[in-house]
């Protein structure tokens, strides 16, 4: 049976009424631009005691800049497998990518990867002996720090998983800023003024502002501190002290004390141009790493170059290593960090930003984890964004909000996203098109609107079937008999014949091709028999 989640989504069933009126107002179609995302018969596998599982076998699709593309199927479908595959974050062991290329912006992000490791199949038994090249593998590993984060960022469908526990929740989003905006951050520290006429006349405004004023005008009071001083997150930092619930006369010392992270001493300074050299030496392996993945050749003498001028920088530093001396020359970034962070945080509609950015990932509930975990996806403004199923332990309310935010991400960067989800509701109204998926198969991929107005597989027939509708409320609602089935021993031919209400003798013997079906329409299925796409052309 199709589990309650599978197309039905957390926050309730998406009536059909509701999914025609979000497709009223469809995003806009893909450009014709370039491909920044190309998967082609991508295979990977999981080598477990009982045999092979087949997780992906062969899956193919593009994502075109500044598209999102939905990913939907019933739960063991391969989803979220594609999505870890795609990044590199497969466990490994029992997990391992067996073949084809995921082309990132040009760069293959499988490239060797058939030669991570040696497989032998064990007599009398459905196991394989796999022997890994651990060098290889960390080779590889380490090339993908050049695409992880600033090229693709991703929202885990458990987010706890991926926070540190030890670690405050304004550190781990600030590492995430360093990392990948980190010479920016500097040059506008570098560049901030705390004293002036302007700043002076920003602080004196602001500070007419009562208490009792609403919380536009205290909002917009703060920023212009923010503006005055070319520091914005000064901005964030004022409205907090604006809105705090001491006396108005007691704010002015507070607002000379933050104006204070923008008056930099000589041995701060120095200390922020080494770091800023530091990211400028981790940008140039950045460089390095991209360039092997797209010519695919390895690039040695870069990397040994750039690797003794990081330890030259090192040693550089000299006292900046003692821990004391970082601490003092330090704290102008990493005030600066914890209030960017909070206003991450206040982008993703978290209560109390400055109370949840000091706490600890086990100080918060599942839905506030989830909010953080996109936060700081966002805060690196990727080029590809992978959601894997970003709204599951959010209310409607928060749902929303978090779809505004990623389609202002789109529309403002230019920022393609996958989005794995089982709501089609969301999927109606976020996506430009739909890639369904079948025990670790593409079996159709379509615009969003034709999928939903002409389904032409069975299996995308029964998702659509299972959703309510409110003209006809009555309605018994279908199901598709039986379940996913056992990878390790999956079906001949097409994978979905057994559960198939249509399915003919040549389905349980052969693996149906793609065809195509309309325009950017493209179904695996014997009933249709359009021409096969060529290969630039999946």
């Amino acid at each position: 049976m199709v589990g309650e989640d599978n197309a039905l989504g957390d926050s309730g069933p998406a009536p059909l009424a509701e999914v025609e009126t979000a497709m009223a107002t469809p995003s806009p179609p893909a450009s014709a631009q370039e491909k920044i995302l190309e998967v082609r018969n991508l295979r990977t596998y999981f080598f477990t005691y009982d045999g092979v599982v087949k997780a992906l076998d062969g899956v193919t699709f593009h994502i075109r800049r500044g598209e999102t593309l939905g990913l939907v199927g019933e739960t063991g479908c391969g989803k979220s497998v594609t999505a870890f595959s795609i990044t590199r974050l497969i466990a490994d062991p029992p997990g391992r990518i067996m073949d084809g290329s995921v082309r990132f912006d040009g760069a293959n992000l499988l490239w060797g990867v058939q030669d991570e490791a040696r497989f032998k199949p064990v007599r009398k038994t459905n196991r394989v002996k796999v022997t890994r090249r651990y060098r290889r593998i960390r080779q590889a590993l380490d090339r993908m720090t050049a695409i992880r984060g600033g090229g693709i960022s991703m929202i885990f469908q458990e987010p706890m998983s991926a926070l540190n526990p030890i670690f405050s929740i304004s550190d781990q989003i600030g590492e995430a800023l360093v990392l990948h905006r980190g010479g920016e951050i500097i040059e506008r520290l570098l560049n901030a003024r705390s004293r002036g006429p302007e700043v002076e006349g920003a602080v004196d405004a602001a500070l007419k502002v009562s208490r009792s004023s609403p919380p536009e005008a205290m909002r917009s009071a703060a920023d212009a501190i923010g503006r005055a001083t070319r520091l914005p997150s000064l901005g964030t930092q004022a409205y907090y002290i604006l809105r705090g619930t001491r006396a108005d006369q007691a704010k002015r010392p507070l607002l000379e004390k933050a104006l204070r992270r923008a008056r930099l001493s000589g041995f701060q300074r120095s200390y922020l141009k080494s770091e800023r050299r530091l990211i400028e030496n981790l940008q140039a392996h950045k460089e390095v790493y991209l360039e092997e993945m797209r010519h695919e050749r390895l690039a040695r003498k870069q990397r040994r170059a750039l690797s003794s001028r990081r330890l030259a920088l090192k040693l550089q530093g000299g006292y900046f290593g003692l821990p004391f001396v970082k601490r003092a020359a330090r704290r102008p970034l990493t005030e600066e960090l914890f209030w960017q962070s909070v206003g991450h945080l206040e982008g993703v509609s978290i209560a109390n930003p400055v109370q949840v950015a000091r706490g600890y990932p086990h100080e918060l509930s599942g839905g506030m984890i989830q909010r953080v975990m996109i936060a700081m996806a966002l805060s690196a403004e990727p080029e590809l964004l992978i959601a894997d199923e970003p709204t599951t332990a959010l209310d409607v309310t928060i749902q929303a909000q978090i779809l505004d935010l990623m389609r202002d991400l789109k529309s403002r960067a230019g920022t393609a996203i996958l989005l794995i989800t089982h709501d089609l509701g969301v999927i109606a109204e976020v996506a430009d098109r739909v890639c369904v998926m079948y025990a670790g198969n593409v079996v159709e991929v379509a615009p969003v609107r034709t999928l939903f107005q002409r389904p032409l597989h069975p299996y995308t027939q029964g998702l659509l079937a299972s959703i309510p509708r409110l003209d006809d409320p009555g309605k018994k609602l279908e199901s598709i008999p039986g379940s996913v089935p056992n990878l390790i021993y999956p079906p001949s031919g097409c994978r979905f014949h057994p559960r198939c209400p249509q399915a003919m003798l040549i389905c349980k013997e052969t693996r149906p091709p793609m065809t195509i079906e309309g325009e950017g329409h493209r179904v695996a299925c014997f009933l249709y028999h359009g021409p096969e796409p060529e290969p630039g052309d999946l």
